[in-house]
């Protein structure tokens, strides 16, 4: 085969948030980087992402990581104005002995007790809300975000520099050194050879490149879960969080729904059986969250969404480079946070291939 006729300093694998961020935020620190992101079109962890943002995590590590990611998306938010990320109201009903985890697992985000009036106020925004024997509490530092729209847009900077490129077709299937770089294959076909590699394919990472790597560190993929419910939420309506029971209302203003995100038992899938549905269990899952919150909304379900996730066992997200191959990480186990935990995995990506973040976008 003849050499590919474009070269470029960093490759990067997969094109969902993660992708997209590593991407930017390279440009960002080392202007003039030719900067490749291979899309091959399986985004739905990004595109199907609730896209919630409140800086939390059960582990000094995931609050770091948390608190990293909210700051860098206020950054964003601030110098492009037009990103599809809003504002949101934050409110949690919590048991009062869950009262102490719930604080400690703030990442900076301020927790104070609702008053009556602010309880009556969300009961008037959703009818039957169960608040008895409950604490209802109040958080600032939340943010929503379409983050499929948010994904292409930073997609679309990378086009705009000149030198970078944004590919879609067949996925990548290799990588293979060569005269101390590496070329990116897809069966015999050479796409592309860069310096640097970063692999960033979410629920793909164990069929994909380097997927040896991926299984031997414990990562697994689990379907996410969501259901929509045909109540339109008030241009007011906050998120609210049941920690208990690992699960949240979103207001989705832009569709006119509610959605209800909680926690799917289903593991060890894999995307080449094509997209999940919501099973029974995940459906009975569910009913037990409204019938324990907000039992009214029960008869509302008008849909719902499944995708899949890459998991860890500690849930802290798998960034490291692979053994004895320089140059190349992996960005992976989003642990069904991957928007909320992009920029700080970026970041450590790019640390580990020896490339800058934007100077000075330190907190």
């Amino acid at each position: 085969m003849g050499r590919p006729e474009k070269e470029f300093d960093l490759a990067i694998i997969g094109s969902g948030i993660i992708g997209a961020m590593i991407g930017h935020l390279a440009a960002e620190g080392n202007p003039g980087l030719r900067v490749l992101t291979m899309d091959d079109g399986n985004t739905g962890a990004t595109h199907l992402s609730a896209g919630l943002d409140v800086p939390t995590g059960h582990t000094p590590g995931q609050r770091a990581l948390a608190a990293r990611g909210s700051a860098v998306y206020a950054r964003l938010r601030a110098e492009l104005p037009a990103l599809p990320i809003r504002p949101v109201d934050t409110y949690w009903m919590i048991d009062k002995a869950n009262l102490h985890r719930l604080r400690e697992s703030m990442a900076g985000p301020r927790l104070t007790e609702a008053d009556a009036e602010r309880r009556d106020w969300l009961a008037g925004v959703l009818p039957g809300l169960r608040t008895a024997d409950r604490l209802l509490l109040r958080s600032d530092g939340g943010a929503h975000a379409d983050v499929g729209r948010l994904a292409g847009r930073l997609l679309d900077e990378q086009r705009r520099r000149p030198g970078s490129e944004v590919r879609g077709g067949s996925p990548v299937t290799g990588v293979r050194p060569r005269d101390g770089r590496y070329e990116l294959t897809h069966g015999d076909e050479v796409y592309a050879v860069a310096g640097r590699v970063a692999v960033a394919t979410g629920a793909r990472a164990p069929w994909g490149p380097f997927g040896d790597v991926a299984r031997a560190r414990g990562l697994r993929v689990k379907k996410v879960a969501a259901l929509h419910l045909g109540v339109r939420p008030p241009d007011d309506a906050p998120v609210l969080v049941f920690d208990d029971h690992d699960a949240f209302l979103l207001p989705v203003h832009e569709e006119g729904y509610w959605l209800l995100s909680f926690t799917s038992r289903h593991w060890d899938l894999s995307p080449g059986d094509g997209p999940p549905d919501l099973s029974p269990e995940d459906r009975a899952t569910a009913a037990g969250v409204l019938d324990a919150y907000v039992p009214a909304l029960a008869a509302e379900v008008c849909g719902g969404r499944a995708f899949y996730d890459g998991y860890t066992p500690d849930r802290m997200p798998l960034v490291e480079p692979v053994d004895g191959w320089p140059g190349v990480v992996l960005a992976l186990g989003g642990n069904g946070s991957g928007y909320r935990l992009a920029p700080a995995i970026a970041e450590r990506a790019l640390e580990l291939l020896s490339l800058d973040t934007r100077k000075g976008d330190r907190s």
